[in-house]
């Protein structure tokens, strides 16, 4: 079985986060999956945590959000700051190394879409970010 809750390793006296490139993909090389480094590796863990349906991971119930379900419901404010207060709250629990630094949420009632923009930072190094920007 595969552990996608990679710690992190200490290389050189740092502190590197390791983990599988999303989407899952072969590197060539014996067929070894990717693997992305730091907050390469957390942008994709964050997004692959967003667009999980919650309930679709059978030992947790609780993972994921209820983006997807909820692109049927009219999008209002009151409806946006419940799945702003989910994400935190699903990243916060699922993904601790990752601090989010600014979310938006911009509703398209046209094409039904909803557009997520997270600016993100490891505990570990504030300073330096990565911009996650998912259209659902």
């Amino acid at each position: 079985m595969v552990n996608f809750n990679l710690p992190y390793q200490k290389t050189e006296n740092r502190t590197d986060i390791l983990g599988f490139a999303f989407p899952m993909r072969f590197d060539g090389v014996g067929g070894v999956c990717s693997q992305n480094e730091n907050l390469t590796s957390l942008r994709d863990g964050v997004i692959q945590l967003i667009m999980t349906s919650r309930g679709a991971r059978v030992m947790r119930p609780d993972y994921g959000t209820d983006i997807r379900r909820s692109l049927f419901q009219p999008l209002d404010t009151t409806l946006i700051s419940t799945l702003q207060a989910q994400i935190t709250q699903t990243i916060a629990t699922y993904e601790p190394r990752v601090v989010v630094q600014k979310l938006d949420l911009v509703p398209n009632e046209e094409l039904n879409t909803l557009t997520i923009s997270l600016v993100l930072s490891t505990k570990n190094d504030l300073l330096t970010t990565t911009t996650v920007a998912l259209t659902v």
